[in-house]
């Protein structure tokens, strides 16, 4: 678990206040990510990411985030982890990528370059991140399918302000407003769960679970974009080394896994995997 926020402005005379808001307001996230805390800021000003980081993969000071590509002119806020990164690593290695880490992060960086925005459909794993891609000058915001890292956002157009964090109390404190939303909180009552992209504050949305955000010149465009692609066939001769080979790639760890298990399926399953993974 990681936190990440980033705020945009196209209004230069809010460059110093977008920079103050993040510094001010990263330490809300600490709990999600006690390890480190770092904050990027573009060249022209208006762009500013922040992250703080909870060490799981590569504990080097080379994987601190926000991750800069300066190359490729690319910076990624991310939370998250993706299951299959050392399988794209060499694959973008056979395309010429060299790497400085052994994070996941880079991973990303890399094969958003290679293939933009589809890259994110190469992903298997859960996250919520936020890709600048100077190039074109566009901002990324996209969940997984499933939704399970947490992304909000603030934007309104009169004021120039776009803004995003893992929670909503720091986007409270960005637009001032504080109003609750009445037809997100009818909606909650009357069906006890909200599916909608609103949240019980105006101006403040959640990106949905598989949904791409892209920022451009102070506009806002949406679209789901991550779906799940299920195989009608069912293969039942292939489905144990299947489970066993997803469970495996969810254990990559330079740090100690510890597991509680609840006595279900799945967790003697999980069990069974990390003690065969000690015997080796």
């Amino acid at each position: 678990m990681c936190g990440i926020i980033g705020s945009i402005n196209y209004d230069k005379e809010s460059y110093k206040e977008n920079e103050e808001w993040i510094k001010s307001k990263i330490s809300l996230l600490s709990h999600r990510g006690p390890d480190n805390e770092k904050i990027w800021i573009s060249n022209s000003k208006n762009v500013i990411f922040g992250h703080t980081k909870l060490s799981i993969i590569d504990l080097s000071d080379k994987n601190f985030q926000p991750m800069n590509d300066s190359i490729n002119n690319i910076t990624i806020t991310y939370n998250g982890e993706i299951y299959n990164f050392l399988e794209l690593k060499k694959k973008l290695k056979s395309k010429g990528y060299d790497f400085l880490t052994n994070s996941d992060t880079e991973v990303i960086i890399k094969l958003f370059h290679e293939y933009k925005e589809e890259s994110f459909k190469l992903l298997s794993g859960i996250f919520a991140l936020s890709i600048y891609d100077l190039t074109s000058n566009k901002i990324y915001l996209i969940r997984d399918q499933i939704g399970v890292k947490p992304l909000y956002y603030y934007f309104n157009v009169k004021n120039n302000k776009f803004a995003y964090s893992s929670l909503i109390k720091p986007l409270l404190l960005v637009s001032n407003e504080k109003k609750l939303n009445t037809e997100a909180i009818k909606y909650y009552s009357n069906f006890n769960r909200n599916d909608l992209n609103e949240t019980f504050y105006k101006n403040i949305f959640k990106v949905l679970p598989g949904e791409l955000i892209i920022f451009e010149n102070n506009k806002l465009n949406k679209k789901k974009f991550l779906s799940f692609n299920f195989d009608k066939k069912f293969r039942k001769k292939e489905f144990k080394n299947d489970i066993k080979g997803y469970l495996s790639k969810q254990f990559i760890s330079d740090v100690p896994v510890a597991l509680s298990l609840s006595g279900g399926i799945d967790s003697n399953l999980i069990f069974n995997e990390l003690l065969e993974k000690k015997k080796n």
